[in-house]
C-alpha cells in the first residue's frame, strides 16, 4: 500500500485527517471505490473540525450537506471551497451505494481533496496563508492502458460511421477490441492481487481509524464544550473574527487546476439535468447532439469562417 506524501502537511492536525488521506491513497489501485469513500469521510471530519472551531453546533444526526449549510450561513464559505466539499460528498455517496467507481474518478477525488486539505491546512496550519506546496504526485493508474484503448475503439466507431462503413466487420475494430478484453481482464486480476496483498495491512490501517474517530469525536466534543461555556461575548466575537481573517486569506490561494474545473462544471451541468462527462462525452469519440436531450459535448471542433 502505497502512498505519495501529497497530504503529509496533515500531520499537524488531528490524526484522522492523515489517516484518512493516507488510507484513500493507499487503497487506490486495488479499490478506488473505497478512495472515494474515505475521501468523502476526510471531506467530513474537515468540515466537523471548521464548524467546531467556530462554535456552529452540530450532532451525530446532521448530515454532511446539513452542516455545509450551516458553515456557509455563518461563514458565507467561498463558491470554490464549497464546491469541493460538496464535490467530495457526493463522489464519496455515489461510491457508497453505486459501486462503480472508476480508477479516473477516484483520481479526481484525491486532485480534489487535496486541494481542500491545503485550504484547511492553510486556514489553520502553522504557516498560515504562507504555506507552500508542491506540486500532486498522482498515484499509478493501472486502468490507463484500458482507457486509451477504450478511447482508440471509440474514435474508430465514430470515424468508421462517419464514412458509412461497416463497423461489425472492421478487423482493426475487431482486434482492438480483442485487446480491450484481454486488457480488462488483466486489470481485473492486478486489482485482486493487490487486494490480497495488502489485506492485513488494509485490516489494520481500519482498526486504526476506528480508534482515530473516536479521538477525533472526544476532541470535538471537548471543544464544543469549551466555547460553549465561554462567558464573554466579546472574546467570542473577536476570535470569530481571527478565524474568518485566516479563511479569508486562504480562500485568495485557491487554484483550481483544469481537471477539478471540468469536474465542477460537469457536475453543476448535471444538477441542471444535462448529460455532461468532459473526460468520455466528447467529439473526438463520437457524441452528437441528440433530440429532446440536453448533452454537453467536449473538444467540439470550431472551424475559421
Amino acid at each position: 500500500m502505497q502512498t505519495h506524501g501529497n497530504f503529509e502537511f496533515l500531520s499537524e492536525h488531528s490524526p484522522i485527517l492523515l489517516q484518512l488521506a493516507r488510507t484513500a491513497e493507499s487503497i487506490f489501485v486495488s479499490d478506488p471505490n473505497t478512495t472515494l469513500i474515505k475521501l468523502r469521510q476526510l471531506g467530513e471530519a474537515l468540515a466537523q473540525d471548521l464548524a467546531s472551531r467556530y462554535g456552529i453546533r452540530f450532532d451525530e444526526q446532521t448530515t454532511q450537506k446539513d452542516l455545509l449549510n450551516k458553515l456557509q450561513q455563518e461563514l458565507q464559505l467561498d463558491r470554490k471551497v464549497r464546491d469541493l466539499f460538496h464535490l467530495l460528498r457526493i463522489e464519496g455517496n455515489k461510491a457508497t451505494h453505486e459501486f462503480q467507481t472508476r480508477h479516473q474518478e477516484a483520481l479526481n477525488g484525491l486532485k480534489t481533496a487535496r486541494e481542500l486539505a491545503v485550504w484547511f491546512h492553510r486556514s489553520f496550519g502553522k504557516q498560515g496563508s504562507q504555506f507552500k506546496i508542491g506540486a500532486f504526485i498522482p498515484p499509478r493508474d493501472p486502468s490507463q492502458p484500458l482507457r486509451e484503448l477504450t478511447e482508440q475503439i471509440a474514435q474508430l466507431q465514430s470515424q468508421l460511421t462517419s464514412a458509412n462503413q461497416q463497423v461489425g466487420s472492421n478487423q482493426a475494430l475487431f482486434a482492438l477490441l480483442h485487446q480491450q478484453k484481454a486488457e480488462a481482464d488483466a486489470l481485473a486480476q492486478l486489482m485482486d492481487e493487490e487486494a490480497q496483498h495488502f489485506k492485513q495491512q488494509a485490516e489494520a490501517a481500519e482498526l486504526e481509524l476506528l480508534v482515530q474517530q473516536e479521538q477525533f469525536q472526544a476532541e470535538i466534543k471537548q471543544l464544543q464544550l469549551a466555547l460553549a461555556n465561554q462567558q464573554d461575548a466579546v472574546q467570542q466575537n473577536k476570535r470569530r473574527k481571527e478565524l474568518l481573517n485566516k479563511i479569508h486569506l486562504a480562500n485568495k490561494q485557491i487554484h483550481l487546476s483544469e481537471d477539478i474545473t471540468r469536474e465542477l462544471i460537469d457536475r453543476q451541468l448535471r444538477d441542471v439535468g444535462w448529460e455532461a462527462d468532459s473526460k468520455n462525452l466528447r467529439f473526438n469519440l463520437g457524441a452528437r447532439p441528440e433530440a429532446k436531450t440536453f448533452k454537453a459535448i467536449a473538444e467540439w471542433p470550431t472551424y475559421d469562417a
